[in-house]
């Protein structure tokens, strides 16, 4: 008996991300301290979305000497909210302009953040 071979799935049939829905996720996010949305505050600078699923989302907090804490929480929870899209396989968050961006930065994505970044 002959079993029947399983179709290999082309990646070019996934759909792709929705990248509003991305930025839906990302924007989303209250701030700890002030309790609105980074969408609310015009916080995000960028958000994109590769065809590997491969988010990169780019947001400045309210002040560049926002306490680590708050700047922390904000990014892990983009982070968290990003990779709950369908689609989504890695999320990067980089924060812009806060003195203390790059050590942020490895906090929020561990060793998920390329090298090249650190």
């Amino acid at each position: 008996m002959t079993v029947p071979a399983t179709p290999a799935v082309d990646a070019s049939d996934t759909p792709p991300v929705d990248v509003e829905a991305v930025r839906r996720a990302a924007g989303g996010v209250l701030d700890p301290e002030i309790r609105r949305s980074l969408a609310d505050m015009d916080l995000l600078d960028q958000v994109e979305v590769d065809a590997d699923g491969a988010a990169v989302i780019r947001y400045h907090l309210t002040s560049p000497l926002c306490p680590s804490r708050f700047a922390i929480d904000i990014g892990r929870e983009v982070r968290r909210q990003v990779l709950a899209v369908p689609g989504v396989k890695t999320a990067t968050v980089h924060i812009s302009d806060h003195f203390l961006g790059d050590e942020l930065e490895r906090e929020v994505n561990g060793d998920l953040l390329p090298e090249s970044n650190r």
